[in-house]
């Protein structure tokens, strides 16, 4: 007999590391938000899919929302997306809808980013279709597109942004409701990478927003107005570029981590200028072992945000609100212990 949901709100750290690294201390960036039993998914980074299983079922899961589309942020959507497809005990309870960009043009080439939905069906109809056409024969399951319905979102009309002018000012936008939640969006600064989200989760038990990558944006100051927890991504600059070598691919990366991230130098003025309840530092860049400095990145944050300020690791919960009290009141239950 399965237990009923444990009612409330709580943020789960899946993955806390950026960018395309194979960390042996933190998996890629993800996080899960559950209201009440159901749970929605931002980001799939390297390795998250693991610690999902720690926090949440694929019975409960609603939504899976993708910021942007690089890969530390998408290499384990497939694995999430097949799954929890028609395994008996272990499975979607109801079909999943997978939200993220859709395409655009970049530079002066013609290069051209691929939608959500054509990501998605080239995972479900070119990555695993063998696997897809071996187990619908063998196993007698469905068509895993009944479970899983993908969804570009689409940038207001009237936001003025394209793939020239990336990054107006707008309003948040919703891209999701149900019963239980509404999920708002916003642009952020991400350099080439357009459209690019930032994400709140409102219920009634209080907001959580998570800023995606982005270097300093007022549109995410916008969205994340008077929300109890801010999760932000960082990075330290100086330990990311030491572990470079000199030359020119240096440069280049050089140029995209200082105008697509934020420094820990301006991260605490972004949660002071919307008035968070809380500030929560995630896809920590470097993402090695020791690599970045913490106590610098916290001293940082703290330098301009008079909040509470942590440094998430892998598997940290926090806990927005209870039943029954004010949504603004958070409370944490914590694995990690830089409090």
């Amino acid at each position: 007999m399965t237990s009923p949901p444990t009612p409330g709100m709580t943020v789960h750290a899946l993955g806390t590391g950026g960018g395309p690294i194979v960390s042996s201390s933190r998996a890629g960036t993800s996080t899960a938000v559950t209201v009440d039993g159901a749970t929605y998914v931002i980001d799939a980074g390297m390795g998250s899919i693991r610690n999902y299983r720690s926090h949440s079922s694929w019975a409960a899961l609603r939504a899976v929302l993708l910021t942007h589309h690089h890969s530390d942020h998408l290499y384990d959507l497939g694995a999430y997306l097949v799954t929890g497809w028609e395994v008996p005990g272990e499975s979607f309870s109801r079909p999943v809808r997978v939200l993220g960009p859709g395409p655009a043009s970049v530079g002066t080439e013609g290069r051209t980013t691929s939608a959500t939905t054509e990501i998605v069906e080239a995972l479900l109809g070119t990555v695993f279709a063998s696997d897809v056409a071996v187990r619908r024969e063998d196993e007698r399951r469905g068509d895993p597109r009944a479970w899983i319905l993908a969804e570009d979102i689409a940038v207001p009309g009237g936001a003025g942004a394209d793939e020239a002018t990336r990054h107006p000012e707008t309003e948040p936008f919703e891209v999701y409701r149900d019963e239980l939640v509404s999920i708002t969006a916003a642009l952020v600064d991400h350099r080439l990478c357009y459209p690019a989200f930032a994400f709140r989760v409102d219920s009634r038990y209080g907001s959580v927003v998570v800023s995606g990558d982005t270097a300093p944006s007022p549109n995410l100051v916008r969205l994340a107005r008077g929300a109890d927890l801010l999760l932000h991504e960082v990075i330290d600059l100086d330990s990311i570029l030491a572990t470079f070598p000199d030359g020119p691919a240096r440069a280049g990366i050089e140029v995209h981590l200082r105008e697509s991230h934020t420094p820990y130098s301006e991260v605490g003025k972004v949660a002071a200028g919307a008035g968070v309840g809380e500030l929560v530092l995630h896809h920590i860049v470097p993402n090695t072992p020791g690599a970045a400095d913490l106590a610098a990145i916290l001293a940082g944050a703290r330098a301009d945000f008079a909040g509470p300020v942590r440094i998430a690791e892998d598997n940290d919960v926090f806990r927005v609100g209870t039943q029954g009290e004010a949504a603004g009141v958070v409370r944490h239950e914590l694995a990690g212990s830089n409090a």
